[in-house]
C-alpha cells in the first residue's frame, strides 16, 4: 500500500493508501490524466472538497464531525472515481479521501497530470488532493488529519515549502491564475479560481495545517516572496554560497537549505522528517 511515484510504490506511515497497484485499487481513466513533462517541477499542492460546500448557491456552512465515519458500507472513493469517469469532461485529482480517513492514490505523482485545478500550467507542476464532502456539507475530523499526515508526506518527498495562502478573499490569487509559476506551497482550488467558492476547500483545512506549524502568507501581496528573498540572502552569508536572491524556494533553495542543516530542505520541520 502506498502513493504510486514513478511507478513505485512508497509507503507513508500512519495512512491508509491504496493504489491501483493493490488488489482492487482504483485507477484514474483516460482522459481524466495526461502525462506529466518529464521537466515539470512540482512545487504545489492544490486540495479540494467533492462539492465546494459553501459555494455557488449552496451557502451552507461546513460542518466538521467529529471522529471518523467507519460504520458507512459506501466507498466513496470509488463513488468519485466513477462521478469522473462518466461526467464527459476532464476533472480529476491524484488523490481521494474519504470519510473514514482512508486514501485512494489513483494516479502517478511524478508521472502524471490530472485536471484538479482549472488551470493547466497550475495542474502540471502540482498535486491535487480530494476530500470527499457529504450531502450536508460534512467532513470528518480524521479525514482532515489524514489530509495533514498526507500533505506532510508529500511536502517531504518533493521539496515543497510548508506554507499556505490566507486570508482567502473569494476570488483566485493573481500569481496563480497567470500560471503560478512563483507559488511553492499549499493552496485551495478557490485560490485558483473565481468560480469556486470558500468550500473548496474551506477553511477547516488550513486552520489544522497552521495548528500542524505550517506558515501562513498572503500570497497576492507576495508575503511568501519578501520572506524567502530575506532567507536565501541569509543562507548565502551563512554558507558563503551565490543562491539567486528571487524569493521562490526552488530546487537550489531545498539543496542550501539541507546543507544548512534543515532536513530534507524544509524550512518548517514536521514529525516523519
Amino acid at each position: 500500500m502506498g502513493v504510486i511515484v514513478g511507478g513505485v510504490a512508497e509507503e507513508v506511515p500512519g495512512l491508509t493508501i491504496r493504489s491501483w497497484l493493490d488488489p482492487q485499487g482504483l485507477r484514474l481513466t483516460e482522459p481524466d490524466r495526461e502525462p506529466r513533462s518529464a521537466d515539470s517541477w512540482i512545487h504545489s499542492i492544490v486540495l479540494h472538497t467533492t462539492r465546494g460546500i459553501p459555494g455557488g448557491t449552496d451557502l451552507r456552512r461546513q460542518r466538521i464531525m467529529t471522529g471518523v465515519d467507519s460504520h458507512s458500507e459506501v466507498d466513496h472513493k470509488a463513488e468519485v472515481m466513477t462521478g469522473w469517469a462518466e461526467d464527459h469532461i476532464c476533472a480529476s485529482a491524484h488523490f481521494v479521501i474519504d470519510f473514514d480517513g482512508s486514501i485512494a492514490c489513483v494516479a502517478d505523482l511524478l508521472t502524471e497530470t490530472t485536471y484538479h485545478a482549472g488551470n493547466r500550467m497550475v495542474n502540471h507542476q502540482s498535486i491535487g488532493i480530494e476530500m470527499y464532502q457529504g450531502n450536508e456539507a460534512e467532513l470528518f475530523e480524521g479525514q482532515l488529519d489524514a489530509a495533514v499526515r498526507l500533505v506532510d508526506f508529500l511536502t517531504r518527498r518533493f521539496g515543497i515549502q510548508r506554507q499556505f495562502h490566507w486570508p482567502y478573499r473569494n476570488q483566485a490569487v493573481a500569481r496563480l491564475v497567470e500560471g503560478g509559476s512563483s507559488v511553492v506551497g499549499v493552496y485551495g482550488h478557490r485560490e485558483v479560481s473565481d468560480d469556486r467558492g470558500e468550500g473548496d476547500p474551506g477553511d477547516a483545512i488550513f486552520e489544522r495545517l497552521l495548528q500542524a506549524g505550517y506558515e501562513r502568507y498572503d500570497f497576492d501581496k507576495q508575503e511568501d516572496i519578501a520572506v524567502w528573498k530575506a532567507r536565501q540572502a541569509e543562507l548565502n552569508q551563512q554558507l558563503g554560497i551565490s543562491l539567486g536572491v528571487d524569493g521562490v524556494p526552488g530546487v537550489q533553495t531545498v539543496i542550501a537549505l539541507i546543507q544548512a542543516g534543515r532536513p530534507h530542505g524544509l524550512w518548517t520541520p514536521r514529525p516523519g522528517d
